[in-house]
């Protein structure tokens, strides 16, 4: 497949394929995904061809690639508890990764729905959600752990009995993946989901992965020496953190680093080709709905910056790709907006189940189903201050196919740590047509203020549909 392919402008109209008889059964699902690996960290892509992600390759090759996949919180708790739920970080209680941050009771959670409408269900791997007792209560098999989690010899938690194991993790999470498709209930479909510590700093690949990477060379993104001329003072701040350039190199090299994040990546591929292999094998593959995605996306260099939580497009984007071979024509490729939030809601509607009116998210099966040619007009971005990690202030934004607006509306802050004193109101405004590398903020240019209007019309509308706490200010 070429870059053309992968890259176009266009969307396909249709995903169904005409050679395909109706599906028999409600299908399977499984849900892989990786934490903080950037939406074009596959090697198909070619956006970093220095990857070896041929499983990964193959799910582009055969399947569905929304190019425009993001999610509504850049950090891991929040965006994996949105992922569970279909709401915002604001709706959950997941507002940061701390251990007292929790989903909230009554907030709607898709695997025991499914497993009330009749699938076997498991949660395997990482969850990072403090109370993930609660958020999996109701679940078939977990096999889980608290927090971050190790790379080596990690302790899991299967159905509530402590499981220590030796090793690397992202293996153990291959192994207890295929475990519970091997010994599921088979009378009943089952729907899966397979939550990597990979590719997570601090990086550490297992050894069997690095030699391939010994000799590569990554070159410097194109804004790796952004200035910030016309953005908020923070991110200045920031780029001397180890949230920035200057303190991550302290302990990379730039081509080291990325070396580590390449290897720890084959492991996942790894994990994701035994998947498929076993799918195929019992006969599952073509009924089943595999989506591949990221709980977010990440800085590696790009504006000075590692990490994620700002609202630029590297942080916010994240890899969707959905394979499914009785529905999807290989090689399809969306353009229209998918959220985090959408997850939830599209896998109760593929099944034929009721969609929580809770739910903030909405079902792409319109889009596969070539009835939502558009898709979403905006959405909104959110992200709240952690005093742990200050040097992200508290923002919020929409983004629509074209434009990105964000505000910062606590800048009055009286917290002595908060990052941004002495500003009022700040705010960004970007043009992703002409501007995709977003480096020249258009908020203050007056020939923008029409657009400026619009956009904070639409976060004003946004914020009040969601409920956000505070409202716009």
């Amino acid at each position: 497949m070429n870059r053309r392919t992968f890259f176009g402008a266009a969307s396909a109209p249709l995903v169904f394929s005409s050679r395909a008889a109706p599906a028999p059964r409600r299908p399977n699902f499984v849900f892989v995904y990786t934490d903080d690996q950037r939406y074009d960290a596959i090697g198909a892509l070619g956006a970093q061809p220095w990857l070896r992600t041929p499983n990964m390759d193959r799910l582009l090759r055969e399947g569905a690639h929304f190019r425009n996949a993001f999610v509504t919180t850049s950090l891991c708790s929040p965006s994996r508890s949105s992922f569970l739920t279909g709401c915002y970080a604001h709706t959950t209680g997941v507002l940061d990764n701390r251990r007292d941050s929790a989903i909230r009771p009554g907030i709607p959670r898709v695997l025991p729905l499914l497993g009330e409408a009749g699938y076997a269900t498991a949660y395997i791997g990482k969850i990072h959600i403090p109370n993930f007792e609660d958020a999996l209560r109701g679940v078939d098999h977990v096999a889980t752990f608290p927090g971050q989690g190790s790379y080596f010899n990690n302790a899991f938690v299967v159905n509530g009995k402590p499981t220590p194991t030796q090793g690397y993790i992202t293996d153990h999470i291959n192994r207890f993946a295929l475990e519970f498709l091997r010994n599921r209930d088979q009378s009943k479909p089952f729907a899966m989901f397979v939550g990597h510590k990979a590719v997570h700093g601090p990086f550490q690949p297992d050894p069997r992965h690095k030699p391939p990477f010994e000799n590569e060379w990554m070159p410097l993104p194109r804004t790796w020496d952004d200035r910030y001329e016309g953005r908020p003072s923070y991110l200045k701040a920031r780029r001397k953190s180890w949230h920035g350039l200057e303190g991550l190199l302290e302990k990379y090299h730039y081509s080291q680093w990325q070396r580590d994040i390449a290897a720890c990546l084959v492991a996942v591929d790894e994990g994701v080709g035994q998947i498929l292999k076993e799918l195929r094998g019992s006969g599952q593959l073509e009924d089943t709905v595999f989506i591949y995605s990221s709980d977010n996306g990440y800085f590696q260099g790009q504006h000075g910056l590692n990490d994620k939580r700002a609202m630029y497009e590297d942080s916010i984007r994240v890899p969707h790709i959905v394979h499914y071979p009785r529905r999807i024509q290989p090689g399809t490729v969306f353009g229209q907006m998918v959220l985090n939030i959408d997850l939830a809601p599209t896998l109760l509607d593929l099944a034929g189940a009721d969609i929580p009116r809770a739910m903030e998210g909405r079902s792409w099966k319109p889009v596969l189903e070539g009835k939502d040619p558009a898709g979403r007009e905006a959405w909104l971005y959110e992200y709240n201050w952690e005093k742990a990690y200050p040097f992200d202030p508290t923002q919020y934004g929409v983004r629509t196919s074209r434009y990105k607006f964000i505000r910062y509306p606590d800048t009055g802050n009286s917290d002595p740590d908060y990052p941004m004193k002495g500003e009022l109101p700040y705010e960004e405004l970007y043009d992703l047509k002409n501007d995709p590398l977003e480096m020249r903020n258009l908020a203050r240019d007056p020939a923008a203020a029409p657009v400026l209007r619009e956009m904070r019309a639409r976060l004003k509308k946004l914020l009040e549909e969601t409920g956000y706490p505070g409202g716009y200010r």
